[in-house]
């Protein structure tokens, strides 16, 4: 295909995904005039109505339906192949760029890292640290490894296997109510709290109080931090109650401040989310690729963690 008409399918889906023109032109910062006639030149290309704009809003055609499934399949492979190509690149030059949130890097890439740089002490490392949204998916084309809560996607092309299981921590000012009872907390006592957490922590509250976490509500989060240490001195301001992953407890500095477990409720594990890593093959085929993906997988699991390596 032309580049252009990858152009004309990433406007495509922009519409169909987003229910018209307007929305898509938003999406893919294109004039509507240019989104419409993305869509009229690939009408013309294939042969097939896949707009309907004879509605209000325009709606998408049958044949629109089913060409959206492979427009979506033609495009993720187009990146897929460019992400390999790209970890390809950076490898032979020795240079790493991997994704990770801070707790995680914080926690696990000491080792890991201290182990793959005096095996190859011309390599680079990059970690770039960031919360791990959920629509995130997969290895970002610039990155050789991702290690990150595995509640994104995965890209279709790319390995994944999970490390561990991270239980969430409930952090309080000492002189809190909960902190003086001193019991393990239910999840549904924080509708009455003002939380301060990650965003994966917050979407495991929503989870598991069924209750969503832009509710506008009681216990809705106040503030969403990437930093473990940045929620403890907001907690510590009293700005509400801090919610991280249990490995994260290690790194903050607790003055004045109780970690407290949830209570199971009855089943195996307390509220958590799992933690996986992904790459793609091409990491293999390269020696210091080989040694970080192999650190990573036999690395000890932070304090706190369940390992859930097979």
């Amino acid at each position: 295909m032309a580049e252009v008409e990858l152009d004309w399918l990433e406007t495509f889906l922009a519409v169909v995904d987003r229910g018209g023109f307007t929305a898509a032109s938003g999406q893919v910062h294109r004039s509507q005039s240019r989104v419409s006639a993305h869509i009229a030149s690939l009408e013309r290309e294939i042969g097939v109505r896949l707009i309907d704009r004879g509605r209000r809003p325009a709606t998408v055609t049958e044949a629109g339906r089913v060409f959206a499934t492979h427009a979506r399949e033609i495009l993720a492979d187009l990146r897929t192949a460019r992400s390999a190509v790209a970890a390809l690149r950076a490898l032979s030059d020795q240079s790493l760029l991997v994704h990770t949130t801070p707790g995680i890097g914080a926690t696990l890439f000491p080792r890991v890292l201290t182990d793959v740089l005096a095996r190859f002490p011309a390599a680079t490392v990059t970690l770039a640290e960031r919360d791990w949204s959920a629509d995130a998916a997969g290895v970002p084309h610039d990155a050789v490894l991702v290690v990150a809560p595995a509640d994104r996607p995965s890209s279709p092309a790319a390995r994944r296997q999970i490390l561990w299981w991270e239980p969430l921590r409930l952090v309080v000012p000492d002189d809190h109510d909960l902190a003086r009872t001193g019991a393990p907390v239910s999840p549904c006592r924080l509708a009455e709290q003002r939380l301060l957490v990650s965003s994966t922590a917050g979407r495991v509250l929503a989870a598991i109080t069924d209750a969503p976490a832009d509710s506008g509500g009681p216990g809705r989060p106040r503030v969403t931090v990437d930093a473990p240490q940045t929620l403890a001195s907001l907690v510590r301001s009293g700005l509400g109650l801090g919610v991280v992953g249990a490995s994260s407890t290690a790194l903050l500095d607790r003055t004045g401040l109780t970690v407290m477990p949830f209570d199971t409720g009855g089943t195996a594990t307390a509220p958590g989310f799992e933690v996986a890593v992904d790459w793609y093959d091409v990491l293999l085929e390269s020696p210091v690729g080989r040694a970080l993906q192999e650190a990573v997988l036999t690395a000890p699991v932070p304090a706190g963690a369940v390992d859930r390596r097979p």
